[in-house]
């Protein structure tokens, strides 16, 4: 077995040693009082569950949801930043007693550009939640130390950039090595756009890091950000993105797990990385960890989601579908209102128990792409293949084949409704949550199998089943993606109940400081 670059091995060391951080005096930190954590920490938890996000993107949401509601309340940046700042602690987005409380000003600086260039009114409302996002991500960064995954990133694209061909379709080498850049952050770190936008504006605006030069008279700055936000979705919504994707997706999830093979003993790492031999039993051990994670994950996702419908789902029934069918036939189905409550979160229970741990094969590959990671030949060449086009008339032919398709499957779902004996009201909410829900467990179960490289077989069971599911997935979502604005329990949460209940845990905690205080001139 060949050994390790030496020079790939310590630049990849460099990417996962600890950073140390500055001490920071310890009557210069910020504390909050751990009752309001504690309350603040149990209302995140709650609203967190009505809000499917990725666990990577909460905090960075948080901070988009704190600084909108406090951008209403307040207008000094400074005040601001403070109360975003304890407020990210309180709900143990971040660590208490650690941080300095100068990390505020800086803060406050991120939230005066946005707050500069809304003040200019150049764009549309998109534009400026874009401009939210962006400044969300820039205030992570601050808060949260990313050097570890920056520098992981940078051996990722650098092992990589060279090795993926695109065949079928012409494009430009250098937008061929932007694809593969941001290709790299989402597979390997799981950056959604709203990340991928602020690295992109940083090196399309550098002026954007130095806002000393720009803040007196930001018009200049207002104008080019649309062009720039512009060009950043064109390179996010790139046809071929997806592609990219999926061709550096095995190296990601290999070096992922090379990361956490190391990180469990890093004072172990440089000697299990001069032996291939001791790298493998460890990768093989984290590899298993790993999947027996994400199966418990998915698992614990599908009861989550099952109760979730569960309350939806009654909710729906008894104030939607009960008052419609007793308008109209003045009576309700109880089999068909039956169904309609058990079907979304049996499914959902289902796809909980059905999920499979990867077998040795996937881990063997895993090994094979570690190695080829780490050796001086570098990794195989893969290709982005580009589906070739069709005339006018196949791509016609297609577009019919493919509606026929819809009407068959839907046409089905229809038929065995009426044999069920189900009301139009009671078909219309069958069928929307059919498709919502199916689309969810598809999205689980794909994020279940984020550390599967291996691509199974193709089977006449597995063939049909896609054949199947294929338009009720598709609708699903377009259905998810119409309502994912319109979350009613959010906006209960955001907008009746957290700002005057974060109000009172603000008042709460002075009220505490003031005890604090009256107790020590006791003494």
């Amino acid at each position: 077995m060949a050994s390790f670059s030496r020079g790939l091995t310590e630049q990849l060391m460099t990417a996962v040693r600890p950073v140390k951080l500055p001490e920071v005096p310890e009557g210069a930190r910020i504390n909050v009082h751990a009752a309001v954590s504690r309350f603040s920490f149990l209302y995140e938890l709650i609203r967190n569950a009505v809000d499917y996000k990725d666990d990577h993107l909460l905090r960075k949401a948080a901070i988009a949801r704190i600084l909108r509601r406090q951008l209403v309340l307040e207008r000094d940046p400074d005040v601001i930043a403070r109360h975003l700042v304890r407020e990210l602690i309180a709900a143990r987005y971040l660590p208490n007693g650690e941080l300095s409380e100068s990390i505020a000003d800086d803060v406050a600086i991120r939230i005066r550009k946005y707050q500069t260039l809304e003040r200019c009114r150049v764009g549309s409302k998109s534009h400026f939640s874009w401009l939210m996002g962006v400044v969300s991500v820039e205030i992570e960064e601050l808060l949260v130390d990313a050097t570890q995954q920056k520098a992981l990133v940078t051996f990722f694209y650098e092992r990589v950039v060279d090795r993926v061909k695109v065949t079928g379709a012409q494009i430009d080498d250098t937008e061929l090595r932007l694809q593969v850049y941001l290709a790299c952050y989402r597979t390997l770190l799981k950056a959604d756009d709203e990340v991928l936008s602020y690295k992109l504006l940083r090196a399309y605006l550098p002026e954007w890091l130095r806002p000393g030069e720009w803040l007196e008279h930001p018009q200049a700055i207002a104008e080019r950000m649309i062009g720039i936000e512009r060009r950043i979705r064109m390179s996010l919504e790139h046809p071929l993105a997806p592609k990219f994707q999926r061709t550096v997706k095995p190296w990601a999830v290999s070096l992922n797990i090379l990361r956490d093979a190391l990180a469990e003993k890093p004072d172990e790492a440089a000697a299990i990385l001069e032996k291939p031999e001791s790298l493998h039993a460890v990768v093989t051990r984290i590899a298993e960890r790993r999947y027996n994670d994400a199966k418990k994950r998915l698992r614990r996702g599908a009861v989550r989601a099952t109760m979730y419908l569960l309350v939806t789902k009654m909710l729906l029934a008894f104030a939607v579908e009960v008052p419609l069918e007793y308008l109209w036939y003045n009576a309700v189905a109880i089999p068909a209102l039956a169904i309609n409550l058990l079907f979304p979160p049996t499914l959902m229970f289902f796809v909980g128990l059905l999920i499979h741990v990867p077998g040795k094969n996937n881990t063997e590959k895993l090994q094979s792409n570690i190695d080829q990671l780490l050796s001086t030949q570098g990794v195989t060449i893969r290709e982005v293949r580009v589906a070739r086009k069709h005339s006018v008339l196949g791509q016609l032919l297609l577009q019919l084949g493919y509606g026929l398709l819809f009407i068959l499957i839907f046409g089905g779902v229809a038929l065995l409704l009426i044999a069920l004996e189900f009301t139009w009201v009671s078909a219309v909410i069958f069928v929307f949550f059919l498709c919502v829900v199916s689309f969810f467990a598809f999205r689980l179960r794909m994020n279940a199998r984020e550390y599967v490289i291996v691509a199974g077989k193709d089977t006449f069971g597995s063939l049909a089943m896609d054949f199947i599911s294929l338009p009720i997935l598709r609708a699903g979502r377009l259905l998810s993606q119409s309502i994912s604005r319109i979350n009613v329990f959010l906006f209960i949460f955001d907008f009746l109940f957290e700002a005057p209940f974060k109000m009172f845990l603000t008042v709460l905690e002075e009220w505490f400081a003031f005890i604090k205080e009256k107790k020590e001139e006791l003494q």
